[in-house]
């Protein structure tokens, strides 16, 4: 078995953590002596002990008093470069140096970190395999460490004639169930959740996560909501405001209502106005000051078109039905651009598949 296995391995353990380390990273360990797996752990949720401790520690329980010799000429497999800087736990580097390990392989590098650098000037001999596997399972992270933005991903749900808002106003499902349920995994990745007004207003959406395998664990914390409303003419009686969790209105106001201090988890953002709607690029420029990292957008056509209009968007996730909708509903994007997304030189079809009777087609950028 050679290192891509035990790497793998890694990425195995680190998706475990998948939806409870945000805002962190996904992170997996393995420590193997002789070919052989001796201990192992993953990052289990933002603020708790990294997936290197958690290793270590598995092999002080298997071993107790012998721990330091099985470790002494192992060798130690990390998906994600040890942090070298203090945050909410102690420099992982400082740990792994009390340890006599032959060899420290990474999967790939951390570009906010220079725990590898450390680690050799230490004496250790270390390894970057650059594994493509380990680099997607922080691909919001790395977006925001190159970029200095969040990644933003829209989600659509369109008929095959491209319409996504009924003109009836009457709320109907465009895709089908197992269409819906996988959009839950999208939400459960966001740090947060944007939609507009209109939405609210009209479809009264939850736009939380309600699939039970995750928010079954305990460590699991729902994405924040953000809505947007210039005016603040919103349905204050929505289970968007209602639910459990993080809500915030972004708006240009000052203040929200007064009747809305009865509402719990709730604050204001307050951004700059273009023309006739709120300023999306004032709003990324916010949100990349803070400790967020992957933006999920659930809206209607013109707050799409908002974000989509000034080249803000990531990524577009669409869920296409094989019904046709015609009059009955209105294009799916409402931006001044025309984009032929499907053929763009801008975006790559990075992902295709059917999901019940729709397809899910995701569009990244370039």
């Amino acid at each position: 078995m050679n290192d891509f296995h035990f790497i793998s391995k890694t990425v195995a353990l680190a998706l475990k953590g998948k939806y409870n380390t945000k805002p962190g990273v996904n992170v997996g360990c393995v420590i193997v002596k002789n070919n052989k797996i001796i201990g192992q752990g993953f990052y289990e949720s933002f603020g708790g002990s990294h997936a290197e401790i958690n290793a270590i520690n598995d092999v002080k329980r298997k071993y107790k008093t012998s721990y330091l010799s099985k470790l002494s000429g192992s060798k130690i497999y990390i998906s994600l470069e040890p942090c070298s800087k203090k945050g909410k736990t102690g420099a992982c580097v400082n740990e792994l140096k009390k340890y006599n390990f032959k060899k420290i392989i990474v999967g790939c590098e951390d570009p906010t970190q220079s725990g590898l650098n450390i680690l050799e000037q230490a004496g250790y001999e270390v390894e970057n395999l650059n594994h493509e596997d380990c680099l997607s399972l922080n691909r919001a992270f790395f977006h925001k460490a190159k970029l200095k933005k969040p990644l933003v991903r829209a989600k659509i749900a369109m008929s095959s004639d491209q319409k996504s808002v009924f003109v009836s106003g009457r709320r109907k499902w465009i895709t089908g169930e197992q269409a819906r349920k996988d959009v839950q995994f999208l939400r459960a990745e966001a740090d947060i959740i944007v939609t507009g007004a209109g939405t609210i207003n009209a479809d009264k959406p939850s736009l939380n996560v309600r699939q039970k395998k995750i928010v079954s664990n305990k460590k699991f914390i729902q994405p924040s909501r953000y809505v947007f409303s210039k005016d603040l003419s919103l349905d204050w009686t929505a289970p968007f405001f209602h639910l459990p969790g993080k809500k915030v209105v972004v708006t240009t106001k000052k203040k929200l209502p007064k009747f809305s201090n009865n509402l719990k988890d709730i604050s204001i953002m307050k951004c700059s106005s273009n023309k006739s709607h709120i300023d999306p690029v004032n709003f990324i420029e916010r949100l990349s000051k803070e400790n967020i990292n992957n933006i999920l957008i659930e809206s209607g056509p013109a707050l799409l078109g908002s974000f989509g209009d000034k080249n803000l968007i990531d990524e577009y996730v669409f869920y296409l039905s094989p019904d046709r909708l015609e009059d009955k509903a209105s294009y799916f994007y409402g931006g001044q651009k025309k984009i032929n997304f499907f053929e763009s030189k801008q975006f790559d079809i990075v992902d295709e598949i059917n999901i019940g009777k729709d397809k899910k087609i995701v569009l990244r950028k370039k």
